[in-house]
């Protein structure tokens, strides 16, 4: 290896503990790291301005589309009360006990996070979720898990929660692990519930939670029909693939992405026009703006990503890593999975699997190696984001739940891990079975 190549590494595991150690924010140190690894590779300064700069920041234009439309959608459904009333319902029908109440209530978090995601989703369903599992004798930590893989579940087959991905294997390659991400996560969820939740009433020392908080904002009760929202994208996708396919339009067939948002769209329109059909014009105007202020810092960490990804895959810079990288990822099918298994927990701390991250980088680097298939590797990704996902002790979401519940992230992490970690494998054996 070159004293380039050695500089480039040691930015690049430099930048990584600034990012754990929480010392630079994510946001700052992608960018950061770019233009570093450019400094040290000898980029002209043209191509860095041209490729990296201007390029980069364009380059996942399409991932931040599709993010942009599922916050919208995300508002429409809280704004329009129809999450607060899919875990109230589920809740009513569960009962009182703690095994069907933990079951009700994750199935519904699943269920709303199909077409909800962001910090502010998770303080609003959790705050209703949290309260009613531990006053069913659930332990905080189970019941903040349950949250978390609930959350999980839902996210995995919302389109919104793929923009890394999107714009690094193509919507195409993406939009076929839904269905796949979903049951895998739904099943050991299930698995989670009947382990670690005892079907006895215990009554916990937690309040009851605030029945205005459940009810919501508005008194309106909310039609059934209006329910079904959170599901409309992921079947618009599904539908427009199987009537048109996915690929080129002088084909005759639709590009993924746009069928993403176009299934956003549609999604909030029926919300809106189901629950409040004479102020569609103000709850969608105002989903537009609240839903952008939502992920401003996303599209930004997007931005920083395509600079990473345009970094790492330019000639200047990919010449001096590609032999390493050549040494370290095995092109085997078990290779692959003992890889990728054991350093799944590299996703966690900001590291270097994270796609949120520089996992984005890593991910975009190998893809330009050509040493696994595409599909082969873009399930690799997926599977280990089930590990930074819900066991993330770093993530925004696990520290509000861990805060809410009166437990530590570190907890949440320690009950969670070797669940995700069976997921990351169940993904990994599917990929080879079915991608390779």
């Amino acid at each position: 290896m070159t004293v380039h190549g050695l500089l480039i590494l040691l930015i690049f595991f430099i930048f990584a503990g600034l990012m754990i150690a929480k010392k630079l924010p994510t946001i700052l140190a992608l960018p950061l790291m770019a233009w570093a690894m450019c400094l040290a590779a000898g980029m002209p300064f043209t191509d860095f301005i041209n490729v990296v700069v201007s390029g980069g920041s364009v380059k996942m234009a399409s991932s931040i589309a599709v993010v942009v439309f599922g916050a919208i959608f995300a508002r429409v459904i809280m704004k329009t009360g129809i999450s607060g009333a899919i875990i109230k319902n589920a809740a009513e029908l569960a009962g009182d006990r703690p095994l069907p109440i933990a079951s009700a209530l994750t199935a519904a978090v699943a269920f709303v996070f199909l077409g909800m995601n962001g910090l502010g989703a998770v303080i609003m369903i959790g705050s209703i979720a949290i309260p009613i599992m531990t006053s069913a004798g659930i332990k905080p930590v189970t019941a903040a898990s349950l949250l978390l893989l609930g959350m999980q579940t839902g996210l995995a087959a919302n389109a919104a929660n793929y923009g890394a991905f999107i714009g690094i294997f193509g919507g195409e390659v993406v939009s076929s692990f839904f269905i796949p991400a979903f049951v895998i996560s739904a099943l050991v969820t299930a698995l989670f519930i009947i382990v670690n939740v005892k079907n006895e009433r215990v009554r916990s020392a937690w309040a009851e939670p605030d029945a205005a908080a459940i009810n919501g904002k508005n008194d309106k009760k909310v039609p059934v029909a209006a329910l079904i929202a959170p599901v409309i994208p992921i079947v618009t996708v599904f539908i427009f693939k199987a009537v048109w396919g996915f690929g080129a339009a002088d084909k005759g067939m639709l590009d993924a992405v746009g069928s993403s948002i176009f299934g956003f769209i549609l999604a909030s329109l029926y919300a809106i026009l189901m629950t409040h059909p004479g102020r569609t014009v103000n709850l969608f105007s105002g989903s537009i703006v609240e839903g952008i202020q939502d992920i401003a810092g996303v599209i930004f960490l997007f931005i920083g990503i395509g600079m990473l990804v345009s970094s790492v895959t330019s000639p200047a810079v990919a010449v001096l890593l590609n032999p390493v990288i050549n040494g370290l990822v095995p092109s085997g099918k078990m290779g692959f999975l003992i890889f990728f298994a054991a350093l799944s927990p590299l996703a966690l701390y900001r590291g270097p699997l994270n796609m949120f991250g520089m996992g984005a980088g890593v991910a975009a680097l190998l893809m330009s190696l050509k040493i696994l298939p595409v599909a082969a590797l873009a399930g690799a990704f997926v599977a280990v984001q089930y590990v930074q996902a819900v066991s993330d002790p770093t993530n925004s979401q696990n520290v509000w739940t861990a805060e809410y519940s009166g437990e530590e992230t570190s907890s949440i992490l320690k009950a969670t891990l070797p669940y995700t970690w069976l997921m990351c494998v169940a993904m990994l054996i599917l990929t080879i079975f079915t991608k390779w």
